[in-house]
């Protein structure tokens, strides 16, 4: 029985199979072992390496597993291949043979189909696997070691291994199904959804997701899987149920070599350039060892909310720190800037009596929902334009006057820099009008923080005005490269916002690795290290939107790090990033309604400080050649700033240079 909890523990295939049969199977389980070449490393040390099957062959053993000839994780360096890397068709063959000797669970399959087509189609995907793996990009998820985090390169092949319990089987009902057949009475829900899914996509607004896998080691490279084989081979694996079942295990082989044999189920290397990890700041090495160091000391999660067990130091410690970044009383966290955004402006609008929210027309939609939740009086002014706002402002002032009432509460919303354009609002003109009419100021720095300022708090910092923003609200997910949000204030009214703000208290608080990773990224952007990347950052920026304009892209003028380039043109937009990805490996997304209006999608470029000149050089030159291939024409930048920026336009740009030189 030891021998059986022992074996069953580390062997992926017998960790599906039921307790009952393991009961039953008794020493028989050893003779198993013994043919795996993965358990026998369990059963046997030290660990022998493994001799060839056909001529000399080389084994290119890693720390902690031992990989003889498995066709999804070939280590060998055959004869005949010697420089690619890959099987021989020869050694393809024996290895058939190999695993037919060795793993019980692949001679099952082949020994019960022999002389059969299903049999040949199956040796013919276990030839296929082992010539064109290849070495350590996947493995067999019933050949693995002893030690699964050692033994898989690729984070989706380890999670293949994992055993697949039965309670989680997911039952698609059928004609029982209430949502698609609610009869004849009944709303056609599934109909509804599928027409206006439909609409979506015939407009070219339906949202695709590309799979990418941001590489920490040579950002800002990824992995796309958009088009490899691994979502099939992930689909198959979690839909099937107990390897108890008929054919079960075989189902499972059958499906996942075929998919994998008529796909080079590697990933495609691409260069990302529309990732908001503005700073490369995820995998700075400081930032991931400390996330490291608190997973093994206090797990991944927090284990509750704020109030219930998950306020831990470190939550705690880097509210004191956002604060001091920002200057102000205190901070909170959020599990998201959207979140807090929404909560904060909602609790606001519904706690102060009679609240009038004034909100920038262009302002996010994580702003505009915190709002319509307050359900107060709201008033919208044109875009970064301070004249209406003040007209706003002075019209409901001369009310209260008129009529004797005693001043409401009032709340102007706006963004420092807008995240899709790209522009900068004026900010010290707003405030100033703000104060004069007696409304306090909420300033979304989302896209600004850790980007601009000596300290890196953003344009405010960049601007020395500061004190003039009331309620500063912040993100540690993108410049600071981790995950939430933040606001900073008052003490008294962050402390009622945390007292009251449903958002804040009714969730889980962030996962303490987290919180201390973004502790460590803010105080290294606040420091000469943050100064230096500030500097790259922008040199990188204003050398490709030189580029872009010099071979004619309609680069929109904004001052920002933000470079969109206007394409009008959903389905155009949606092909050139898909021509980029496909045929040069490069990632943009297209930006397409509602996240911007009909007639103003575009296309978003993110410049790091890691991306190199050759890089840029490869971005500039495959996206003249797809837009031409589109058929969009050159010609001038588009401008989008209102007439009252445009003034400011040059002295923006020179207080940019400025901010970024200190």
């Amino acid at each position: 029985m030891a021998l059986s909890s022992s074996v069953s523990s580390k062997c992926p295939f017998l960790g599906r199979v039921s307790k009952t049969f393991l009961r039953n199977s008794g020493a028989s389980l050893k003779t198993y072992a013994e043919k795996c070449p993965a358990m026998r490393d369990v059963l046997y040390s030290p660990v022998r390496a493994c001799s060839t099957v056909s001529g000399p062959s080389t084994v290119q053993q890693e720390k902690g597993f031992v990989d003889p000839l498995c066709p999804l994780k070939c280590q060998t360096t055959c004869q005949g291949a010697a420089q690619s890397g890959f099987c021989s068709p020869a050694a393809a063959d024996a290895t058939v043979e190999y695993v037919k000797e060795r793993c019980p669970f692949t001679n099952a399959i082949l020994s019960a189909t022999a002389s059969s087509k299903k049999s040949e189609a199956v040796q013919d995907a276990v030839k296929s696997a082992a010539s064109t793996y290849m070495p350590g990009k996947t493995a067999c998820p019933f050949l693995v070691s002893q030690d699964p985090a050692l033994a898989f390169s690729d984070p989706v092949s380890a999670m293949q291994s994992v055993p697949v319990s039965t309670d989680s089987e997911v039952h698609l009902a059928g004609e029982e199904d209430f949502y698609k057949n609610p009869g004849e009475k009944s709303f056609d829900y599934s109909q509804f959804f599928e027409e206006r899914l439909d609409e979506k996509k015939q407009k070219h607004i339906y949202r695709v997701f590309k799979t990418v896998n941001r590489l920490a080691s040579s950002y800002p490279s990824a992995h796309d899987y958009s088009r490899s084989a691994y979502a099939a081979v992930d689909k198959v694996l979690s839909s099937v149920g107990s390897l108890e079942e008929p054919n079960g295990a075989r189902l499972i082989a059958k499906d996942m070599l075929e998919k994998l044999s008529h796909s080079d189920g590697l990933p495609k290397n691409v260069t990302v350039w529309c990732s908001n990890d503005y700073l490369g700041m995820s995998r700075h090495p400081l930032v991931t060892q400390v996330a490291k160091q608190v997973i093994d000391n206090h797990g991944v999660g927090a284990g509750g909310t704020r109030n219930i067990s998950g306020n831990g130091r470190f939550h705690v410690l880097l509210e004191r720190e956002l604060a001091s970044l920002h200057q102000k009383e205190q901070a909170l966290l959020f599990t998201s800037c959207y979140v807090a955004n929404d909560s904060v402006l909602s609790t606001l609008g519904k706690w102060l009596p009679d609240c009038i929210i004034y909100s920038d027309e262009g302002n996010h939609a994580s702003m505009i929902q915190g709002i319509r939740n307050g359900r107060g009086v709201k008033r919208v002014f044109r875009h970064s334009d301070y004249n209406h706002l003040e007209q706003l402002l002075a019209e409901d002032c001369q009310y209260e006057q008129d009529n004797g009432l005693a001043p409401r509460p009032k709340l102007v919303a706006f963004e420092s820099v807008y995240s899709m354009t790209g522009d900068v609002g004026p900010m010290d003109e707003l405030c100033d009008v703000s104060h004069k009419y007696g409304a306090l100021t909420f300033v979304d720095e989302v896209h600004a923080v850790g980007l601009y300022g000596d300290s890196g708090a953003g344009i405010g910092d960049r601007d020395h005005i500061l004190a003039k923003m009331d309620i500063v609200s912040g993100t540690l997910g993108k410049a600071f490269g981790v995950v939430g949000g933040y606001i900073a204030g008052p003490q008294t009214l962050v402390d009622a916002v945390r007292n009251q703000a449903p958002g804040f208290i009714f969730t889980t608080a962030l996962p303490p690795s987290s919180v201390a990773a973004a502790l460590v990224s803010v105080r290294l952007l606040r420091g000469k290290e943050g100064r230096q990347l500030r500097r790259r950052h922008q040199g990188n920026v204003q050398h490709v939107r030189r580029q872009l304009l010099a071979v004619g892209l309609p680069v929109m003028d904004c001052p920002s790090h933000i470079i969109p380039i206007h394409v009008g043109n959903a389905q155009k937009c949606t092909q050139i990033c898909t021509d980029l990805l496909n045929d040069h490996g490069i990632y943009i997304q297209a930006i397409n309604p509602p996240t911007v209006p009909h007639g103003q999608e575009m296309l978003r470029l993110v410049v790091t400080p890691h991306h190199t000149p050759d890089m840029m050089h490869h971005l500039v030159n495959s996206l003249l050649a797809v837009w031409q291939k589109s058929g969009l024409p050159l010609g001038a930048p588009q401008v989008l700033e209102t007439d009252i920026l445009e003034d400011r336009r040059e002295q923006l740009k020179q207080k940019l240079i400025v901010g970024v030189s200190a």
